[in-house]
């Protein structure tokens, strides 16, 4: 799917706006002459200002559909894998916490490598040992907490 520059213009302009104003709430910090507030409005400012200058380019073609669907949407099994990842992104958003992250890092690259056709042991061995890997590089190295869940304790 892909919108035209008018279109993907206009939400930038829109998205840029939301993050200028939601900038302005962030509080001030003490003895800086630049607040926390700072950064986002002028990423705000500069998304406003790519908005405007897509808009114009846009312009330059009236003709252009307001949005094209691209040949893979046509494509079942392509699709199925978009609504997989998908999918457990949001799983892994509402339960990741209660289960934890190892075992639910194992469901998701289980399934997902299952989708791709590689062998259940193998795909086990990747998923137990990625997990266990990306458990390991987030806590211990970049030292953020990832949930223990049922490994309360374990981990």
């Amino acid at each position: 799917m892909r919108l035209n520059d008018r279109a993907l213009g206009v939400l930038t302009i829109g998205l840029g706006g939301l993050l200028a104003a939601a900038s302005l709430r962030l509080p001030g910090v003490p003895g800086q002459e630049l607040g926390a507030g700072f950064f986002p409005a002028l990423l705000g400012v500069v998304a406003m200002l790519t908005g405007v200058l897509l808009v114009l380019a846009g312009l330059r073609r009236p003709g252009e559909p307001v949005l094209r669907m691209p040949g893979w949407l046509r494509d079942g099994w392509a699709v199925t894998n978009v609504a997989v990842l998908l999918l457990s992104i949001a799983l892994f958003a509402a339960f990741a916490e209660p289960a934890g992250f190892i075992p639910f890092a194992i469901a998701i690259m289980l399934a997902v490598q299952l989708r791709m056709g590689i062998a259940p042991l193998r795909a086990g061995l990747i998923a137990v040992l990625g997990a266990i890997g990306f458990h390991l590089l987030f806590n211990e190295v970049l030292r953020v907490p990832l949930p223990p869940g049922v490994l309360e304790g374990w981990v």
